[in-house]
C-alpha cells in the first residue's frame, strides 16, 4: 500500500493543475473493481496502465487493462 502512495503521488505531482486527479486503493477482482469504482463515484475517465503481454502470457494471465476497456461505460485510456 505505501508503493502505491508513492506512484500515486508522483502522478498528482506530474498532472497539470487544470486536471484533477483522483486515486484508490481497493481491494477485489481488478477490471471489475476499478469499473465499478468508477460508476459508483461518477468518473469522467479511466487511465490505466499495460504491460502490452503478447501470446500465451496473455492468455494465462489475461489483460486487466482490457477488460476495463470492455466493460466501461466512460472514456478509457490504456497507456503502455
Amino acid at each position: 500500500e505505501a508503493a502505491a502512495e508513492e506512484l500515486f503521488a508522483e502522478a498528482r505531482d506530474a498532472a497539470p493543475e487544470s486536471v484533477t486527479l483522483e486515486t484508490a486503493t481497493e481491494m477485489g477482482q481488478p477490471a471489475r473493481t476499478i469499473v465499478d469504482y468508477a460508476d459508483d463515484n461518477d468518473i469522467d475517465e479511466i487511465v490505466i496502465g499495460s504491460h502490452g503481454r503478447q501470446g500465451i502470457s496473455r492468455v494465462l494471465l489475461g489483460s486487466v487493462a482490457e477488460n476495463v476497456v470492455r466493460r466501461a461505460d466512460m472514456p478509457v485510456t490504456v497507456v503502455r
